[in-house]
């Protein structure tokens, strides 16, 4: 069973973005705080995590280190609408595996989770 992490505070988002990557093989977990995601990455691996930059607990770029520390292989899709700095773009940069903005289009998102589900087989 491969294993999906949704984080984001919006949860008109979170509720279609979880039903969206749900398959018979994919287990797919909510959380909208960044203190939660950790608790859930530090808890079981995941394969894939959706993760959005501004979270009201926690800054986005803290969390994807900290999930790049404690679980170098789950790949991170850093997710947002909001306005990307210099050194929060180095960071994504550096850390995570993709990088795509809001609103986005539901059917390139499923392709591309599959997709990256299939590689890390």
């Amino acid at each position: 069973m491969k294993r999906v992490l949704v984080v984001d505070d919006e949860s008109f988002l979170l509720n279609g973005l979880g039903k969206a990557l749900k398959t018979d093989s994919t287990d797919v977990t909510t959380v909208e705080t960044g203190n939660s995601a950790l608790q859930e990455i530090a808890a079981s691996p995941y394969q894939l995590c959706f993760l959005d930059l501004f979270l009201p607990d926690v800054n986005g770029v803290d969390v994807l280190k900290k999930i790049k520390e404690m679980s170098p292989q789950t790949k991170v899709i850093v997710m947002t609408a909001g306005v990307v700095t210099r050194s929060m773009q180095e960071s994504i940069e550096k850390d995570a595996y993709m990088f795509i903005t809001k609103p986005f289009d539901l059917l390139q998102v499923k392709m591309l989770a599959r997709r990256i589900l299939e590689e890390s087989a």
